[in-house]
């Protein structure tokens, strides 16, 4: 059997390559999923849900300890026997799962906010072609491109909320947690269920090599930073105002003015699209690791095809039904997606592998 080629890379392209994903649920934020109106509160639902996700990584590192370049798909096929092709199959779905999401919200944008008489499916069939090409390619590839892509973001962001400070008004600032606690836990749900990295680091971080912990750490400290800044510029900005918005983000953008730039909302939907772009190739090439994991040799190319026409076709059904938003974007579900492949399936894994060594030393 021939075994899929595991490219090497270093733990700060991974961890920019996560933090690039990251911007792209970031700047999708609305007060409608974070439960209240004062999303000043937001800002500390995602430092406590960074520190949960601290606590939900542990059973990763206790897999992947002495598991060399296999993931935890790969040492679910090696210590469950049969019973462990459930697990690539699982993280496959979920890999599905989240880039369809992820795309599906930028669909609505797209009908919603941009132009509704466009055709928006056009859109991210593109970005989900090149986002196939760079899976193809391979982890390398998107951890390149994933650089090149966090510069532009930070000159992108950076231009943006340096214009936009100028509207900053300490009047459009509430009392935190003024409505109670309940705004504030709906927001650790909600970043925690959008928050793919743990399956991310499960499936492709035995292709990492240096730092990993740090990088994670720095992970967690930069994209809380991201997100203190953005919120607060949110509120700072647009008040009361940012919760009648379906993307308060945009609208941000939107406000700003550079002499004969009048509006930077392109620089906003730029950064989005890139974003996405390697979101949807991490995701996809997750799903090779784990059907080569499944099968034990190199997948076909129809296999590859076969995974980014479903994300394709996921998110289209999501942005197109009203019915299918509610099931696939539901906080609650995601929420739990996100803790069972994170957490939970890399604890069975661990256990398994102690218990199995546990015996052979018998």
């Amino acid at each position: 059997m021939i075994a899929m080629e595991r490219t090497k890379i270093s733990s700060a392209q991974f961890f920019i390559a996560m933090f690039v994903s990251r911007v792209v649920v970031t700047i999708a934020l609305n007060a409608h999923y974070t439960g209240g109106e004062n999303m000043l509160d937001t800002i500390f639902s995602y430092l406590i849900a960074m520190a949960i996700g601290a606590v939900l990584a542990v059973p990763i590192w206790m897999a992947l300890g002495r598991s060399g370049e296999r993931g935890v798909p790969e040492l679910a096929m090696e210590n469950m026997g049969w019973a462990g092709r459930l697990v690539p199959i699982c993280y496959g779905l979920y890999f599905v799962l989240v880039g369809g999401t992820s795309l599906a919200l930028f669909q609505i944008f797209l009908m919603d906010t941009v132009n509704p008489g466009f055709s928006a499916g056009m859109v991210i069939t593109a970005l989900v072609g090149v986002a196939l090409y760079g899976a193809m390619r391979g982890i390398e590839t998107v951890a390149r491109c994933a650089t090149c892509v966090f510069v532009v973001l930070l000159l992108g962001c950076g231009l943006v909320f340096s214009i936009v400070a100028r509207r900053f008004s300490l009047d459009n600032l509430e009392p935190l947690f003024c409505g109670g606690l309940s705004q504030t836990g709906q927001g650790v749900v909600l970043f925690l269920a959008r928050t793919s990295i743990f399956a991310d680091m499960a499936v492709l971080l035995p292709q990492v090599k240096g730092r990993k912990k740090l990088g994670f750490f720095g992970w967690m400290a930069g994209t809380s930073l991201f997100v203190g800044v953005t919120v607060l510029l949110i509120v700072g900005c647009l008040g009361r105002y940012a919760y009648t918005q379906n993307f308060p983000v945009y609208v941000l953008a939107s406000i700003t003015e550079v002499r004969s730039l009048q509006r930077l909302d392109a620089v906003f939907t730029g950064v989005w699209m890139m974003g996405l772009v390697i979101k949807l190739a991490c995701d996809l090439y997750a799903c090779r690791v784990c059907f080569s994991a499944l099968t034990k040799r190199k997948e076909p190319k129809w296999a590859l095809w076969a995974t980014g026409v479903a994300v394709l076709v996921l998110a289209l059904a999501i942005a197109g039904q009203s019915r299918m938003q509610r099931w696939f974007l539901d906080t609650k579900f995601l929420f739990w997606c996100t803790v069972i492949s994170g957490g939970a399936i890399p604890l069975i894994i661990w256990a398994a592998g102690a218990l199995g060594r546990k015996r052979r030393g018998k």
